[in-house]
């Protein structure tokens, strides 16, 4: 694979994640406008269990087919089968358990709420199985093009249901609305007739390969949805709306480009054969994406300001800046953890992610429970930065190279040297005014990082010129038949 192809499949693997998660995040910050926190608290609970359930489709299938590949069709058409019943098992046992979730949290909301997200969880999973697919084929366009369709159809839905006053459903109607419209418009990109078929054999790789998958998602549910849980349990709803509010506007760059991350980085890992092509490959992914990244999360705390969240938000939500500066340091981590569970999921190695997610999950869950206890809020967000942000990454790390037998320090130098440079600079910019720190850190860090950076703007050029004359080239027969 050329460099400009794969930086074309990255660009297209971005786009879609921007447009579903982006669009997303767009959606819920209308939203915040509209709505009541105690809205927001509804659907952080209803959130947790749908992530809970959803743990078993992202990762799991899809990334299967990528690995196994679809030119056995006994496995394919095992994989679908795989796909609807544990799709609908578990959409059935979600339904069930709705009225006993709603009691336990005092929330009778919640029943009705959860049933509907019942059908996205069944939809959800099909439509993961069928963008396995097309990931296997390469085929990130049509990925894109439908997660931007189905994000803009819920970004519109749940913005007018808001508007009607529809309150906490607006969220429910938007998300329905997307994984219908997905599904739908997948259907033709397949062009694969498959069918309800059972074959024991691959049934068995399916299930070993997934159950790895699974428990690594898990373990990372805990780490990343019990703090909400212990927020809404023990500091109470109210705090939960700010909570879940600072997480989604910190975590959604990570989130974004995670998805991004493990979906492209599956499929090219996976096509790599030997050992030393996969270790400098997984090392340049980490130098540059440790690079892009320092200054991005940066640049987003500058641009969270309390008086930036005031002037856009409301003053309504300034309890909630107190943590974001830590949740950034947590989303920061977990998205450089991204290149290595796309290396091991791409190796057949799922159950080493399955257990530095399981390990720590304890761990940060009695450390969200101390937090809220003595800091509220700010504790756990503080455990989450602490236990999630830095234990939790070493210790992945740490299992992942000795699996592979690489070194450790080669992939974990570049995440704390970049991170530092940029501190550096966000020191030197914060006597400034608010509007100039954008502009003057954003030069410092240039600066400071262009002995080790030189390399990848370069690169970055030469490819952009590449595509340039390319796009060139082909606009000129169109304008000459013009």
């Amino acid at each position: 694979m050329t460099q400009a192809s794969l930086l074309k499949s990255g660009f297209w693997s971005t786009y879609g994640a921007f447009a579903a998660r982006g669009l997303a995040l767009v959606s819920n910050l209308i939203l915040a406008r509209l709505l009541l926190p105690v809205d927001y608290g509804v659907i952080g609970v209803a959130y947790i269990f749908w992530a809970f359930a959803n743990l078993f489709t992202q990762g799991t299938i899809d990334s299967f087919v990528v690995y196994h590949g679809i030119g056995d069709r006994r496995a394919l058409n095992t994989a679908y089968s795989v796909s609807w019943i544990l799709g609908g098992g578990l959409a059935l046992g979600l339904l069930v358990t709705s009225p006993l979730i709603a009691k336990f949290f005092a929330m009778p909301a919640l029943t009705g709420v959860l049933s509907l997200y019942s059908i996205n969880l069944l939809l959800s999973f099909l439509y993961t199985f069928y963008t396995g697919i097309l990931r296997e084929r390469m085929q990130y366009r049509e990925i894109a093009q439908i997660m931007l369709i189905g994000a803009l159809a819920r970004v519109a839905l749940a913005t007018v249901s808001a508007w009607m006053g529809l309150g906490y459903w607006s969220f429910v109607i938007g998300d329905l609305a997307n994984w219908i419209i997905s599904c739908l418009l997948i259907q033709p990109h397949l062009k694969l007739k498959l069918q309800f078929a059972m074959d024991p054999k691959s049934r068995r790789a399916i299930m070993l390969y997934c159950l790895g998958a699974a428990g690594s998602s898990l373990g990372f549910y805990v780490n990343a949805n019990f703090d909400s849980l212990v927020v809404g349990k023990i500091v109470g709803n109210q705090a939960l709306g700010y909570y879940n509010f600072a997480y989604q506007i910190t975590m959604a760059a990570s989130i974004v480009l995670s998805q991004a991350v493990v979906q492209l980085g599956t499929s090219v890992f996976a096509k790599q054969e030997r050992g030393s092509d996969r270790r400098h490959a997984l090392q340049q992914v980490m130098n540059q994406l440790s690079w892009l990244a320092a200054p991005l999360f940066i640049l987003l705390y500058l641009g969270m300001d309390p008086a930036i969240i005031q002037q856009v938000f409301g003053e309504k939500w300034l309890p909630a800046c107190a943590i974001i500066p830590w949740l950034l340091i947590f989303s920061y981590f977990r998205l450089l953890t991204s290149p290595l569970n796309a290396m091991l999921s791409a190796t057949g190695n799922p159950h080493i992610n399955a257990r530095a997610n399981l390990v720590i999950a304890p761990i940060a869950v009695l450390s969200f429970i101390i937090g809220a206890q003595h800091l509220e809020i700010m504790g756990v967000s503080i455990a989450a930065a602490i236990v999630l942000g830095g234990l939790w990454t070493g210790y992945w790390w740490y299992l992942g190279c000795r699996q592979m037998d690489w070194k450790m320090l080669p992939f974990i130098l570049p995440m704390l040297l970049f991170a530092g440079l940029g501190l550096g600079a966000l020191a030197l910019v914060s006597p400034l005014p608010l509007v100039w720190r954008f502009p003057a850190f954003s030069l410092l860090y240039l600066l400071f990082s262009s002995y080790w950076s030189r390399g990848y703007l370069f690169g970055y050029w030469n490819v952009a010129k590449t595509m340039i004359n390319k796009f060139q080239n082909w606009r000129s027969p169109q304008q000459n038949k013009a």
